[in-house]
This record gives C-alpha cells, sequence and structure tokens, in this order.
C-alpha cells in the first residue's frame, strides 16, 4: 500500500482500512476499466475515448489509406459519488500511538464502510431495463451455469474468460456446492477467478448489491449478469484539503491499493475547545456505462447480460 500519510498511528490505521477494503475494490476492478489517470483535474469528469475498430479488403479507388474504417467516439464520466465514514476520538495522543485499541476497530469498519458504497455505485448501473439480453438459467445442475457461457460465446459472441459473472448469493452458493472444494477453497475473494475459470469465465462472485427483478420491479427472477470487462468505466478521485490556512486539519494522507489501483484518503481535525479529533476516510467515484455515449448514440463497446429464471 502507497501512503503518503506520516503519522505512525494513521499509517497503521490506513493499513487497517485498505486491508477491509480490498475484497469489495478487488471484485471491482475484475469487471471495470478505470479511467482515474484520464481526469483534467480532482473532483471534475473524465472524457472517455471509445474506439471501435474493423478491417476491410484494400482497393486503391474506394478503400484506400484515405478511407476510414474506425471511430473515435467519447462520453462523460462523472465523479459523483463521495462518500466518507468518519469516527470521532476523546484523546489526540492516540494519533501517535499504532498499538492503540482503536485503530483495530476504526480502520477496518471505516474501511468496509467506503468500500461498499463504491461497489454500489458500480453495481448500481447494472439493471433489467439497460441490459443488452436476458439469458435463462435453465435449472440448477452444473451444466445450466455452462451453459451460460456457452450463450456468450456463441449468442453473444464474446469471448466469456474476460467477462465476470455476478450472481446473488443464494445462486453463487448453489454453483460452489456443484463445484470442487478444491475450486472453492475457502471462500476467500481470490477464489472468484478459480471459480470462474473452472466456468469458462473471468470470475465469479457473489454480489448481494445487484438488482434481482428481471421484468417487472421486485419479482425476484433475477439472479446475476454477466459483464464484460470493458463495459463498465470507473472514476476515482481525490478530495484534498484547501492550502494555505488548514484550520482544525492536523493530518491529510492518500493511501492507494496496489491490487485494484483505488486511492482513498484520510484527514483528521480537531476541535480543541472540546478536546476531540475526527478521524475521516472518504473515497470520490463515479462509474458508468460505456455502450451508450451523453447522446445516447452507440460508441462501440460491448453491454451485459442479465441472467433470469422462468
Amino acid at each position: 500500500m502507497a501512503t503518503s500519510l506520516t503519522k505512525k498511528g494513521l499509517i497503521a490505521a490506513s493499513d487497517k482500512v485498505i486491508v477491509a477494503a480490498r475484497p469489495a475494490l478487488e471484485i471491482i476492478s475484475q469487471f471495470t476499466t478505470d479511467f482515474s489517470d484520464e481526469a483534467v483535474k480532482p473532483g471534475t469528469g473524465i472524457a472517455v475515448d471509445v474506439l471501435s475498430a474493423s478491417a476491410e479488403t484494400f482497393d486503391k479507388d474506394s478503400a484506400n489509406y484515405g478511407h476510414a474504417t474506425n471511430t473515435i467516439k467519447n462520453f462523460l464520466v462523472a465523479t459523483d459519488i463521495r462518500k466518507k465514514s468518519t469516527f470521532a476520538l476523546d484523546d489526540l495522543d492516540c494519533i501517535e500511538d499504532e498499538t492503540a485499541h482503536c485503530w483495530n476497530k476504526f480502520g477496518g469498519a471505516s474501511g468496509r464502510a467506503v468500500a461498499v458504497e463504491l461497489v454500489k455505485s458500480v453495481t448500481g448501473k447494472l439493471t433489467r431495463t439497460a441490459r443488452d439480453a436476458a439469458i435463462t438459467l435453465a435449472g440448477s445442475t452444473l451444466a445450466d451455469f455452462l451453459a451460460l457461457a456457452a450463450y456468450i460465446e456463441g449468442t453473444a459472441k464474446i469471448d466469456p474468460s474476460t467477462c465476470v459473472l455476478l450472481l446473488e448469493p443464494s445462486t453463487h452458493k448453489l454453483l460452489c456446492s456443484l463445484l470442487t472444494a478444491s475450486v472453492v477453497g475457502d471462500g476467500g475473494v481470490i477464489r472468484g477467478v478459480a471459480i470462474g475459470q473452472a466456468l469458462g469465465f473471468k470470475a465469479i462472485y457473489s454480489a448481494p448489491t445487484i438488482v434481482r427483478d428481471s421484468a417487472a420491479d421486485s419479482d425476484g427472477k433475477g439472479k446475476g449478469f454477466i459483464v464484460p470487462e470493458n463495459a463498465l468505466a470507473i472514476v476515482n478521485r481525490v478530495v484534498k484539503p484547501l492550502k494555505g490556512a488548514v484550520g482544525d486539519l492536523v493530518e491529510y494522507g492518500e493511501f492507494t491499493d496496489e491490487i485494484s489501483g483505488i486511492t482513498l484518503t484520510e484527514r483528521v481535525v480537531v476541535d480543541g475547545k472540546r478536546g476531540e479529533a475526527y478521524w475521516t476516510t472518504e473515497g470520490l467515484f463515479g462509474s458508468k456505462l460505456t455502450k451508450l455515449n451523453t447522446d445516447g448514440n452507440a460508441t462501440g463497446a460491448p453491454g451485459y447480460y442479465q441472467i433470469v429464471v422462468s
């Protein structure tokens, strides 16, 4: 974990934050494309270019070097999800002590709280109304789950090894019951890749935040989504404090998870009159489906598919 924090207590706490957040961040990184480095400045939206290419037979009159076959289209991904998690402390001295009991509790709790909001902001874009098509899960056998990959490869013409399968928890547990223990493992997030590869996908994860309606609101027949790795764009920026006079701010830093590339920030402010310190973990995010641009026109990027039961 890369960090710009200085006080040893905060560094220890940020380690706990990112460890707690990592499972959610790793899942998101499996099926999204991160365009954070393309931002003009922190807090702004990002104009993302979507390239679509095709090939043609050369003809010196009609299909020569001056005839374009490819397109470049763009859309804006707004950083519109800003979430923070704050604890109030009674003693500022605990910031200097990485062994203080509070860090064992605060770091993990704040990390999970912010990471969950990131997951919701991404999976919330997956709905029945915006799907490319619905794929029926015909039964509860391993062959029925393998048929999902066959559909993606044969009908949708997409390589399933570039797709992530997100299943609501009970359906995910059903699939796990059909696989050997050597594939499922101990339930750690990294096993999502192993389970996915067993069925031909990039990864398969339990996704409790996805919608479960398929044909009508709350019908409960939606069981998950198949998401190509470039179907969603995410944006992650940082919220920096004002330069110059910083008031009661006593510490600010940024820490980045090496696995997902996601950056969260951490700051501590004090209220001298009350003898209190407020420790905050914060994230600024945005996500958008890449298939359509701002005007609703196709960009050439892939869509996604919903899994339903009859």
